[in-house]
Formats: C-alpha cells, sequence, structure tokens
C-alpha cells in the first residue's frame, strides 16, 4: 500500500505556491507603486523647452473669444460665485481676478493656412 505524500512534504509544497503566489503580488504592487510615481511626477514637473503638447500650439487664448455660456461653465467649474447675471466683459474680468487661464481659440476660428501650419508644427515639418 502506497502512503503518498507525507504531512511535511504537503506543508513544503503549500509553503512554495504561497512565496510564489506573495512574489507576484509583490512585483504587481511594486510596478504599479513604479508607474504611479511616474505619472505623479509628469503631473509635477512642466514638460521641457521644446515639447509643447498639442493644445499649447494653439497659442494663448482670450476669454473675450469665448461665447457667454461657455465663460459661465468655466465660473461654475472653478467655483467662482456670482456670476449669473454678468455680461461677457464682466465675466472676463472676474475669470482674470480668480487667476483662471484662458482656454485656447477654437479651432473653428483658425483659417485654413493657421491649421495647415498647426498640423505642420505637430508632424515636425515646420
Amino acid at each position: 500500500m502506497s502512503a503518498g505524500p507525507s504531512i511535511a512534504d504537503l506543508l513544503e509544497q503549500t509553503n512554495r505556491e504561497l512565496v510564489g503566489t506573495d512574489a507576484r503580488v509583490y512585483r504587481r504592487v511594486a510596478n504599479h507603486l513604479q508607474r504611479s510615481g511616474a505619472a505623479l511626477q509628469d503631473l509635477q514637473d512642466p514638460q521641457p523647452a521644446g515639447t509643447q503638447g498639442p493644445k499649447a500650439l494653439l497659442g494663448k487664448g482670450s476669454f473675450l473669444q469665448q461665447p457667454a455660456a461657455s465663460l459661465k461653465r468655466l465660473c461654475k467649474a472653478h467655483g467662482i460665485k456670482g456670476y449669473s447675471k454678468l455680461q461677457k466683459a464682466a465675466l472676463a474680468q472676474l475669470l482674470e481676478r480668480h487667476g483662471v487661464t484662458p482656454p485656447p481659440p477654437p479651432l473653428e476660428s483658425f483659417t485654413k493656412q493657421e491649421l495647415i501650419a498647426l498640423v505642420r508644427q505637430l508632424l515636425g515639418e515646420g
């Protein structure tokens, strides 16, 4: 009659399986922490000169280029109060006083030549 594996053999096998599982879990946690740390660092560090993002190519926007409804949405998004009855110029001043950066001009406001120049810049041909 075959007795099969001993209790010691079963314990050793179980311990090896647990160690392997723990190692995989720890590696996944370490990889996740490393990616999270890199993402946080990217958010904190400004982009190096010459590697501006696509939105930066659109140039600096102006509140006065935006419709009043967009300005009111910006006020709401930034938690500014008392804007509902203001006209466009007053909304723009209110947003500036609160340090809100104007969004870039909408693509629809660019001419065909300006859009072609933007695409060339994105492709590195400009």
